[in-house]
């Protein structure tokens, strides 16, 4: 495993830290971890749904654009321009 050990954290996140890791019975190294595993995991979510939406936007369809628009289509079918 790879140490870490030149990062410097601002005492208030520290202090978070601490204080979530004692809440959830972990030594502060491990809640460390446990956020980074956190935070990678709603990143490739983020990542993932991004792409969907990209997918869906792609995939929309649109009319052509010698389409006639629905409110001429309507008249039409109900026969009022006759």
């Amino acid at each position: 495993m790879t140490q870490l050990s030149s990062l410097e954290i601002p005492d208030v996140l520290y202090t978070q830290i601490q204080g979530m890791a004692l809440s959830q019975s972990r030594s502060i190294n491990e809640q460390i971890v446990k956020l980074l595993q956190r935070a990678l995991e709603i990143e490739a979510q983020r990542q993932s749904q991004t792409k969907i939406l990209q997918e869906i936007h792609q995939a929309r369809w649109t009319p052509p654009t010698i389409a006639p628009d629905s409110v001429t289509l309507l008249r039409e079918i109900r026969g009022y321009d006759e």
